[in-house]
């Protein structure tokens, strides 16, 4: 083998490197060097198999021309049968040259996103149903689930309990098929479930691409879906030269269909395989990686490893308490001021969050500060479209002639007041010369009585709405009216495990707190001058030409990138650990792995905070440090391991030594509020009735589990919710 291929590797490196033949589990931790290990693997391949019979597969185009970039480097010329491709354009490749067996030409289309809603849009229409109860975008969601497990609309309509919802979803997803099918189409879903049915249909065609590549290789391997799974089970074939590279710490999107066991049972779905474990971390200091090390340690469901560095001691972690979030994005924007002014760019500064709602604290803190920032992977906080449709309630509220802003939401959420209806309204109003507003409320508005009781009843509730304002309400109430009268949350939680539909809700929570923040620092706060406000944020130029600024993202985001400074922030019980986690299985160890992955981005210096309260749609609560913290080793925060107290304005009590690896210092103020938590050895049972902060009254259906693992099943009304119990804010009564 070339010396060249190994120089500079460290044993575990070089063995999977050297290691070609058989079933091949590469267990690469955090900044161990993967990618190098990947490309210098299929250059030994390359050189000293003399074989061009390999199919390299990874998740992004840009992973794919990265390897293959650096593979470029190692051999005088890439082999014109290896493939270094992603999923999805290697099943593009084959079903291009299959198309005899789909029934279709080589040239079919291949729907994107917006094809696809776009098509999906008009089965709504054509079957006679409100595109905003069925919305394309969550459609397209569900369509690609399906595909992504090998799954269809059948077992879809099972598991929702035979529900009409289901039952309309599976027909608005034959009718989509049907249409696909007849355009010639494809959407990207179908792209790996057609190459697996198509494999599994036709044992000859399944051989000829086993023949073609006798090695395969996988990035990533613990995010592959079941789909993702099949295809690569189906090449490797009876050879079974696969070598998976992946972590297990680091499987953090189940959401999106990805499944973990896929990388934890490669032995045993491979008895014979090899495993090389790259537990040295290049990246981070010494403390940053004990910490990640030892919090992840605590997950059950985990290969054995432990990620160790050799790089120098580092900066203590800095752990802040504050008393809100609006001062944590204070304290934040403050210490990266003061580092810009010590001649660091912005750009070496990352902002995490576990919610996209989070972003608005540190966007505004930012901004006041006039300091550059990008929101990595999602939209601003005024740009994103709930919080665009507050704004034009809130404008019509205080313009009622503002026809754009009620036609944008005369029918969100949903009211029965269809596209046909909208139409008659709009000409209306302008036959008469009147605006919108005016019209939906008009005597002799022409529209059926159905949709014309839900006009009228709009109507009402911005004539209320619009009375409370020239009476001087203040612009949060009013903005609380419209979120709990005109059903807007109803509607957005009836999906309570859709993680979008939470994030929206999320989104409109933090809206309210900004109006709420306004009118704190006004004299004679009013709703004309906050829209004044949000205008000429919502009008402020793209930062797309920017060069150096602050990084902005969700830990989910943060994947894969990396950073000398990490500001981690949010860290509270029901934010992170977030609390749709604990209604799954295994949500919490998931979570847990969100916060390995946020620990291990940090390169050089690592601030982690939290904040005593928060307000949810005007009611301040109490929070609880996260879970995740006291599994942090004291000597990670340096000699005093004590946790630094900003913003909290009241005097301070003595020292309290805590459970875990640091020590909190409680203020004065001590925790009287009845709604504090009961405690993991509580006595709860079931049939108890309790009070959440959040939820209400509830009773308990089920307790199970012991200690910190001590899970409640509690049901409010129609919702059943699920709670640690040492986590949880509960009154029992």
């Amino acid at each position: 083998m070339s010396v060249d291929l190994v120089q500079g590797l460290n044993d575990p490196q070089k063995a999977a490197v050297e290691r070609l033949e058989g079933p091949v589990l590469i267990l690469a931790g955090a900044g161990s060097g993967k990618t190098r290990v990947i490309t210098h693997r299929i250059a030994n391949l390359i050189l000293n198999k003399r074989t061009d019979s390999i199919c390299a597969l990874t998740f992004t185009n840009k992973a794919a021309a990265e390897m293959l970039e650096r593979v470029a480097k190692l051999v005088p010329s890439i082999p014109w049968n290896v493939q270094i491709k992603t999923f999805h354009s290697l099943c593009l490749y084959i079903l291009r040259r299959e198309t005899s067996y789909l029934g279709m030409p080589s040239g079919f289309t291949v729907y994107d996103s917006v094809l696809q809603e776009s098509l999906i849009k008009q089965v709504i229409k054509d079957l006679h149903e409100d595109p905003k109860q069925y919305k394309p975008s969550s459609l397209t969601g569900i369509f690609s689930s399906w595909k992504d497990g090998l799954s269809d609309s059948d077992s879809y309509i099972r598991k929702e309990n035979f529900s009409h919802r289901s039952q309309m979803i599976s027909n608005i997803y034959e009718e989509y098929e049907k249409r696909k099918k007849k355009n010639q189409a494809l959407d990207f879903g179908d792209l790996i479930q057609k190459t697996v049915q198509l494999f599994r249909e036709n044992p000859g065609v399944l051989k000829s691409y086993q023949d073609r590549w006798n090695y395969i290789m996988v990035d990533e391997y613990q995010d592959t879906n079941k789909a993702q799974y099949t295809l690569v089970r189906l090449l490797s074939g009876d050879r079974g030269n696969l070598c998976v590279v992946g972590d297990d710490d680091q499987s953090i999107y189940s959401w999106r269909g990805a499944d973990i066991s896929n990388i934890l049972n490669f032995e045993s779905d491979f008895p014979n395989a090899y495993v090389v474990k790259l537990e040295e971390n290049y990246r981070s200091t010494s403390r940053i990686i004990r910490a990640a090390s030892k919090v992840i340690a605590n997950n059950s469901g985990r290969k054995e490893k432990e990620l160790f560095t050799n790089n120098e001691l580092g900066e203590p972690i800095s752990v802040s308490q504050f008393e809100n979030e609006t001062e944590e994005a204070y304290d934040i924007v403050k210490k990266i001021r003061s580092g810009a002014a010590r001649g660091a760019e912005y750009k070496n500064f990352a902002i995490f969050y576990r919610t996209n709602a989070q972003s608005r604290y540190f966007e505004e803190g930012l901004r006041s500060s006039g300091i550059p920032y990008k929101i990595f992977g999602g939209f601003r906080f005024f740009d994103r479209a709930e919080i665009k449709d507050m704004i034009a309630y809130l404008n019509v509220v205080a313009n009622p002639m503002d026809s754009n802003s009620l036609l944008r939401i005369v029918n969100t959420p949903p009211r029965g007041i269809g596209e046909a209806s909208i139409e008659k309204i709009r000409k209306f109003s302008l036959d008469q010369g009147i605006s919108f507003l005016e019209a939906i409320g008009h005597p002799d508005l022409p529209l059926k009585k159905a949709s014309l009781g839900k006009a009228k009843e709009l109507y009402h509730l911005f004539e209320d709405l619009i009375d409370r304002k020239e009476k001087g309400e203040l612009p949060s109430k009013i903005a609380l009216e419209i979120v709990g009268r005109s059903g807007w949350i109803d509607y957005m939680e009836r999906d309570a495990h859709d993680e979008e539909a939470v994030s929206k809700v999320e989104n409109v929570r933090e809206f309210v707190n900004s109006i709420e923040e306004y009118e704190s620092r006004e004299d004679s706060p009013n709703l004309e001058e906050y829209l004044n406000q949000i205008s000429l944020l919502t009008s402020e130029e793209d930062s797309a030409q920017l060069t150096d600024y602050v990084h902005l993202m969700t830990v989910h985001n943060a994947k894969g990138l990396e950073f000398p400074t990490v500001f981690l922030t949010g860290l509270e019980e029901g934010t992170f650990p977030h609390s749709m986690s604990l209604e799954e299985p295994n949500g919490q160890e998931e979570e847990r792995r969100l916060f390995y992955v946020a620990l291990t981005r940090a390169r050089a210096k690592l601030y982690l905070s939290y904040s005593r309260t928060s307000r949810k749609f005007g009611k301040v609560e109490d929070r609880i440090p996260s879970r995740f913290l006291p599994e942090i080793p004291s000597e990670c925060f340096g000699e005093e391991g004590i946790l630094a107290q900003k913003g909290v304005r009241r005097p301070q009590g003595p020292p309290v030594a805590s459970s875990g690896a640091y020590k909190i210092q409680e203020t004065a103020r001590e925790r009287e509020d009845s709604s504090k938590p009961l405690g993991e050895e509580a006595d709860i049972r079931e049939g108890d009735k309790v009070k959440h902060a959040q939820f209400g009254l509830g009773q308990v259906i089920s307790v199970q589990g012991t200690g910190k693992n001590r899970k409640v099943k509690i049901k409010f009304g129609s919702l059943e919710k699920n709670f640690f119990l040492a986590y949880t804010p509960l009154e029992k009564l």
